[in-house]
């Protein structure tokens, strides 16, 4: 049986290098709403997975375990953030919302030992120092944050951004105990099904005609994301500790960096760099320092792609 040697740890890197492109999308998506987004992003990710599980016969996958309570919250949680830090993009900024999103790895530290029981190694607060400190160099406004403005709807952003980190926090350690009663599919399926079922009544609330430019963009922007991006995120926070996860996870910010350079040819600053090297180096000390060994059966999430090319 093949299996990958810290494979749980290159899951969640990969699919957050994937999420990382969320960038490059939403500058290709014109004149939609937040709501509208967010709705066809899932339902093409949750296309994606359950065409993959479809074609390769294993559909049985996504039948709910035990605890479906616990699940229908990931569903309301997962949507929550989505809402809430998308809202905080478009009231402030990028930097400002992904600093604050990922603000979620302080929360799990500080929690995790009390909830899931998890011991605080000194990798793990001398990995939280670096990738904070990387992640402010990394978003740092030119003139620093003391030059916004932060009143009327930048306050209703920058409390939304908190909340989202909180609430991304939840997320990554339900994922954990999901874990016990479900597979990483049904996990990364029910959760984002949930949130486009309750996000249906905004699925028709612009014109078609305004709809369908942005149509293959939306597609790609839920296969990419939601549909790979989540599967192997999912896969890989189920088998790691809550707090290596969410500290691997802020390598989505130093990805959206390089798809800005490479794509956008948005220029990098000296400080850019050394904030995408520190949260590099938290990445590899969580990664090769003191974090538990695991390994992931990758075989069958690897037959399934291998089916599906067939097809």
């Amino acid at each position: 049986m093949f299996q990958v040697k810290k494979g749980a740890h290159l899951a969640v890197l990969i699919g957050c290098i994937l999420y990382g492109m969320t960038g490059l999308f939403l500058a290709q998506i014109h004149n939609l709403p937040i709501t509208s987004i967010i709705f066809y992003r899932l339902l093409f990710g949750l296309t994606f997975i359950f065409t993959l599980l479809l074609v390769t016969n294993r559909l049985g996958e996504l039948k709910p375990g035990k605890g479906k309570a616990r699940l229908l919250l990931q569903g309301i949680f997962v949507l929550v953030n989505m809402f809430f830090y998308f809202l905080c993009m478009k009231e402030t900024c990028f930097s400002i919302a992904i600093l604050l999103e990922y603000t979620a790895p302080i929360y799990v530290m500080l929690v995790s030992p009390f909830i899931l029981k998890e011991k605080i190694g000194k990798e793990s607060i001398t990995a939280l120092f670096l990738a904070i400190t990387g992640i402010y160099l990394v978003i740092r406004p030119e003139g620093g944050f003391g030059a916004l403005e932060f009143s009327g709807s930048r306050l209703i952003g920058i409390a939304s951004g908190l909340f989202a980190g909180m609430v991304l926090a939840v997320i990554i350690m339900n994922v954990r105990v999901l874990k016990r009663d479900h597979s990483e599919f049904a996990i990364a399926f029910w959760g984002p099904a949930i949130s486009c079922f309750l996000m249906l009544p905004f699925a028709f609330e612009v014109p078609f005609s305004v709809l369908a430019p942005n149509m293959l963009s939306l597609t790609f922007f839920g296969f990419i994301s939601v549909g790979m991006g989540g599967v192997l995120t999912t896969i890989g926070l189920a088998n790691l500790q809550s707090q290596t996860g969410s500290l691997l996870a802020l390598i989505e910010p130093v990805a959206g960096v390089f798809f800005d350079l490479v794509f956008l040819g948005v220029a990098l600053s000296t400080g850019t760099l050394a904030g995408c090297f520190l949260i590099l180096a938290a990445a590899v000390i969580v990664s090769y320092g003191g974090s538990p060994k695991s390994e992931v059966d990758f075989t069958n999430f690897t037959n399934s792609i291998e089916i599906a090319e067939k097809y």
